[in-house]
């Protein structure tokens, strides 16, 4: 929707019928081009007060049609066979999803031993594609009677439109520590 006539740099307020109410500002030119809006009605108003403008919008994007029907995560990090346990060990974890159709969607990564969460979108291609990785550190241990530093992830897509999240298994990391530490 393209919305024209105001004076330039205008502050105003964008309020769908039933609907939520968004602040914006119009260029230079007195023009503002409003993006990825549902259809229906709107009104546009100054937002000092003042008579507004009912504008309709119609033929708007299609929702986006992703369908995920599963969630595989490995650990790809840390590479070597053994690790200094007296540090904090950085441990990498990589995603794939599997599904249908293709469109931008949210993942969510969770480690529920260290609280760590990352939530970032991603564009699904479909039939497979990978997440972004998501890095959590391992604790480092006092001393080697202590038990070998875990850490734990798991990959969640959460409920989009009218589809069902998924998650992955939960994927524990147990790590390999260097003599005496």
């Amino acid at each position: 929707m393209v919305i024209s006539g105001f004076p330039s740099n205008q502050r105003i307020t964008i309020s769908r019928t039933g609907g939520k109410t968004s602040p914006a500002q119009v260029d230079a030119q007195g023009n503002l081009n409003a993006k990825n809006l549902r259809d229906g009605t709107y009104n546009v108003k100054p937002r000092n007060g003042g008579r507004g403008s009912n504008v309709t919008c119609k033929d708007a994007p299609a929702p986006v049609s992703v369908n995920i029907a599963d969630a595989d995560l490995v650990a790809t990090k840390p590479n070597t066979p053994t690790v200094n346990c007296s540090q904090a060990t950085p441990v990498t974890f990589e995603g794939t999803l599997s599904g249908t159709g293709t469109g931008d969607i949210k993942v969510v990564w969770v480690s529920s031993d260290t609280g760590k969460r990352s939530e970032p979108m991603m564009k699904f291609t479909g039939p497979s594609t990978k997440t972004p990785a998501f890095v959590v550190n391992a604790p480092a241990r006092a001393n080697p009677a202590e038990p070998r530093p875990t850490v734990k992830a798991q990959l969640l897509v959460p409920r989009q439109g009218s589809e069902q999240g998924v998650s992955s298994a939960v994927f524990t990391v147990t790590l390999h520590c260097e003599a005496g530490t």
